[in-house]
């Protein structure tokens, strides 16, 4: 399994707190067979690519020499902002130097109208924009088809294992079962900040969506898809369904 998403990369943001915690979290991914991990901090919080490349491959050396058999992988999370608008191509976060994917999150609680203006100045430098959990932003638990269109533009989809198992709420929980079932969803990641809280439960998430798409369609999620992003490749981005809000019926 690949997870797409983790803050495993020590000392730099809210996962791992230092070296020691990064190597325990590497050796619990590799004792539930996962096998590459990417490490995903907020850009943010280490605004510079090459210097997040340059830890990711001390972190991997680290593993290496305690024989954790876990490939970590170099990336960021992005927060959705105008001035990845106006970013070199180079200075962009993507998966593995030159990708063509980046992850990229937003505000929890609204969408930011420059949205599509900064998914398309992106896709404008050969960039594929991933949406980090959109399951847990309040306006696709409104409306899940916000995701929608945000696939029709020509984004992927990463969605949080601690979404499905409920560790965001009912609501999160509905909406990412909605999102399931609708082909709105590209990646499961674990969003993985230590081994308490928000743990690198992968597998846990593949389990629990197995049960609500079945094996081949989870599988895709933590192995085929993934695969495809890491390995640079045309990603065959599955048709949307759009989401038919139930009716409610009032009886007098």
């Amino acid at each position: 399994m690949i997870d797409l998403h983790t803050h495993i990369l020590p000392y730099v943001d809210d996962g791992a707190a230092d070296l020691e915690m990064a190597l325990e979290m590497g050796r619990y991914a590799a004792s539930k067979g996962i096998r590459v991990i990417a490490a995903t901090p907020h850009f943010y919080q280490i605004p510079d690519w090459g210097k997040i490349q340059s830890k990711v491959a001390e972190l991997q050396k680290a593993f290496l020499q305690h024989q954790i058999n876990v490939t970590v992988v170099a990336g960021a999370e992005l927060f959705m902002d105008l001035d990845i608008a106006v970013m070199a191509p180079n200075q962009i976060p993507t998966y593995g130097a030159g990708g063509r994917y980046c992850l990229i999150e937003l505000p929890l609680r609204q969408v930011p109208m420059y949205t599509e203006q900064v998914i398309f100045s992106l896709q404008t430098k050969g960039i594929v924009p991933i949406i980090a959990h959109p399951e847990r932003y309040l306006a696709v638990g409104n409306d899940p088809n916000v995701v929608f269109t945000w696939i029709e533009l020509g984004c992927l989809v990463q969605m949080n294992t601690g979404s499905i198992l409920g560790r965001f709420g009912q609501q999160v929980q509905s909406t990412a079962e909605i999102m399931l079932t609708h082909n709105m969803v590209h990646f499961l990641g674990s969003d993985g900040h230590s081994l308490n809280r928000r743990r690198l439960n992968l597998v846990e998430g593949y389990e629990a969506a197995r049960k609500i798409i079945g094996e081949e369609g989870a599988g895709r999620l933590v192995r085929e898809n993934p695969e495809i992003v890491l390995k640079n490749e045309g990603f065959p981005i599955p048709e949307p369904r759009k989401y038919q809000k139930k009716k409610r019926f009032w009886f007098f």
